[in-house]
């Protein structure tokens, strides 16, 4: 070992409000006042002992962000030490350091077997150890940041569930009685003028849309969806789709076109979830659509099932985001708003009818969204 002239603190001295604690049990009193010296030197403090006696009760009181342990003692040897500090659930994740003469491999994977993190043989040089430690603590603190971050981005996570929970919650029951006072109008014929009728026509389809992101929320809320198997009216389907977002096409003067398949549409899916995908998709579409632009709707069969797609000409999505948008509550840079749930949802759904999304560009502009989806 080779004695070392001061050098300056160049690690933290500190985790959180309290100074770095250090333990170390260690029966060399040359090398336990090395290190106290080194110790001290960086601003750390160091909790000393010499037998493995006692050793356990002295981490849980002394709570070290760092364990030196030494592996022969007059009472035992340090392994037994580490796996017992593993064993202890408020000292488990307490960094060991071993520091020991025993050099060879079988001794060094003994050590990591034990639940080590690093392993220092004798004679060392002290700056490697202070080094080693400052390495150990950096570790510590960006695992605490990480910890933390998550913590806080769960509790916003839970925090905005609740809030939705609470609005959906809310809103259902008033827009179900509009909805029923709407298609009361509507069958009873109160209103006669063209002009206000295609008001209340516009009304009805928003009110549905409405609905249809309320249910997303619901099953995005509880994390699955009940899905119904059968036939496909794939005609009735876009007709559906077509009600619902002719008029809000027309108003932002975006042509919506959905190309007939060259044949007949055969699946059994579930009809209201691939509703909800596509109406999804079509908001989103149209939301990031410049007037005069088109939206087509194509699909095909695909192998025992089919294929979906959904192309604008939009401003397109960056390779970075394209897997990311599927996350909840994830917006895209393009600076238009939005939820940040509709394509979550969409995959959701993708997923319980046992089928997958994607989104890939366009030629020569915009993105085009992809469902394949077999025949349960």
């Amino acid at each position: 070992m080779e004695p070392v002239a001061p050098q300056p603190k160049s690690g933290p001295q500190a985790v959180g409000q309290r100074k770095v604690v250090i333990f170390m049990l260690e029966d060399d009193p040359t090398i336990a006042a090395l290190v106290q010296d080194a110790v001290e030197m960086q601003g750390w403090q160091l909790v000393h002992r010499e037998t493995c006696a006692g050793t356990l009760e002295a981490v849980k009181a002394a709570k070290p962000d760092i364990a030196l342990l030494d592996v022969n003692l007059p009472d035992g040897e340090g392994y037994s030490v580490c796996e017992a500090l593993r064993r202890e659930a408020g000292c488990s994740a307490i960094p060991v350091i071993f520091l020991t003469s025993r050099g060879d491999v079988t001794s060094r994977l003994k050590g990591f077997s034990a639940g080590a993190q690093d392993y220092v043989t004798k004679p060392f040089l002290i700056q490697e150890l202070v080094a080693r430690v400052q390495a150990h603590l950096a570790i510590q603190a960006r695992q605490a940041a990480l910890s933390e971050e998550l913590l806080k981005s769960r509790l916003h996570d839970r925090v905005r569930q609740d809030i939705m929970d609470m609005v959906v919650h809310d809103l259902s029951a008033p827009l179900g009685t509009v909805k029923l006072t709407l298609d009361m109008i509507t069958t009873r014929g109160f209103v006669t003028d063209p002009a206000y009728a295609r008001y209340l026509k516009s009304a009805e389809n928003s009110l549905e849309y409405a609905l249809v992101m309320i249910a997303g929320l619901l099953d995005l809320g509880a994390g699955t969806v009940k899905v119904e198997a059968r036939a496909l009216d794939y005609p009735g389907l876009v007709q559906r789709l077509q009600k619902m977002f002719g008029p809000q096409f027309e108003i932002k003067r975006v042509a919506l076109d959905f190309v007939p398949p060259a044949a007949a549409v055969r699946l059994v899916s579930d009809q209201t979830l691939l509703f909800r995908i596509l109406a999804n998709l079509l908001s989103n579409a149209l939301k990031f659509s410049p007037a005069g632009a088109a939206v087509s709707v194509r699909v095909a069969a695909s192998g025992t099932g089919l294929r979906l797609e959904v192309t604008d000409a939009g401003t397109g999505i960056p390779a970075s985001e394209k897997e990311a948008i599927f996350k909840k509550y994830h917006r895209a840079s393009a600076g238009v708003p939005g939820s940040g749930i509709g394509l979550a949802f969409c995959r959701m759904a993708c997923e319980a009818l046992k089928g997958r999304i994607r989104v890939e560009d366009a030629a020569p502009r915009g993105s085009r969204f992809v469902v394949e989806l077999p025949s349960l």
